[in-house]
């Protein structure tokens, strides 16, 4: 994906590659323990249940954003992506900032019903997104902006397991919402439009930083 397209059922052949090793040692085949506990204390705030379990990276994804900057994306099977934010290289010291996002769900508009989404006053660029919930995220791109704005546009590169790749154009724009003693901003909202060989799709996931000490490398 960023979302739904990420298995590896999507994928075939086989490259035969070792792994390539990225920052903090991340590799497809790591494992990625999750240092729960301060989550644990804010549960109640957050809109998803944050991952408990040691998770295992079986693809990866590369995004140039442009100005030297390179998001680094690793995935589970079950769609949790480990982001890195790399300015500059690709080295640990790199790091401008790692969140973890969980999927939320996923849209599958026909016809008219994409201009609910897309396009000037669509929802993936407004000022604020409201879920069904009632729960609003303001808009973190482009704040200064007075009204809606243009996602960003960009195509990443997801490698698998098995060392197919698949190219998926996105269309992007981050939200977010403050949490009290939350880490970092709070959380964060990732809407983006994903159009890939099967089809496009918008997908929503939910994410939060991560600060070091918080999750481990194994």
């Amino acid at each position: 994906m960023v979302l739904g397209g990420l298995v590896k059922g999507l994928f075939g052949g086989r490259s035969g590659k070792e792994p390539e090793i990225g920052p903090l040692g991340l590799r497809i085949g790591a494992a990625v323990k999750i240092e729960a506990l301060r989550f644990e204390m804010l549960a109640e705030q957050l809109k998803f249940e944050l991952p408990t379990d040691t998770l295992f990276v079986t693809a990866n994804g590369r995004v140039d954003l442009g100005n030297d900057t390179i998001s680094l994306r690793y995935y589970t099977d079950e769609h949790v992506m480990l982001q890195i934010l790399c300015v500059g290289g690709e080295t640990d010291s790199h790091i401008q900032e790692v969140t973890l996002y969980v999927p939320l769900t996923s849209y599958y508009p026909e016809g008219p019903e994409w201009n609910e989404w897309e396009g000037d006053g669509g929802k993936i660029g407004a000022l604020v997104h409201t879920m069904e919930d009632g729960t609003t995220y303001k808009r973190m791109w482009f704040q200064e902006d007075p009204d809606w704005s243009s996602p960003v546009r960009f195509q990443e590169r997801v490698t698998d397991d098995e060392g197919s790749v698949n190219l998926i154009a996105q269309e992007a724009m981050m939200y977010g919402r403050e949490i009290k003693e939350g880490p970092g901003f709070g959380e964060y909202l990732l809407l983006s439009i994903e159009e890939q060989e099967t089809g496009r799709s918008v997908e929503a996931m939910l994410g939060v930083d991560l600060e070091p000490g918080m999750f481990r490398i194994i």
